[in-house]
């Protein structure tokens, strides 16, 4: 893979990633839930956090070391799963944000 079709892929993958992280639905959200349960949601909401981060730290090493797209990784390990995921990340994308 090119260097410029490598930095446009981790381009667009940062981008999905900041893009389907955040909306102002789950800011509105977690801030009535946490106002109405208090510590016991907060906590659940750290714990997420940082089991979210450590999923996308360990899936960013993975595409890394593999210089290849995630999707194309998918595929190498079961044939159609990384379409099938592509299309996930995408119906999620509209749903959430």
């Amino acid at each position: 893979m090119s260097p410029k079709a490598r930095r446009t892929a981790l381009l667009g993958a940062m981008f999905l990633m900041a893009t389907s992280a955040i909306g102002p639905g789950f800011i509105t959200q977690t801030t009535e839930f946490t106002v109405k349960i208090g510590a016991a949601f907060a906590f659940a909401i750290v714990v997420s956090v940082l089991v979210g981060i450590a999923v996308q730290v360990n899936v960013w090493r993975v595409i890394g070391v593999s210089g290849m797209r995630a999707q194309e990784l998918g595929n190498k390990v079961l044939t159609g799963v990384g379409w099938f995921l592509a299309v996930l990340v995408f119906i999620g994308g509209m749903v959430f944000n």
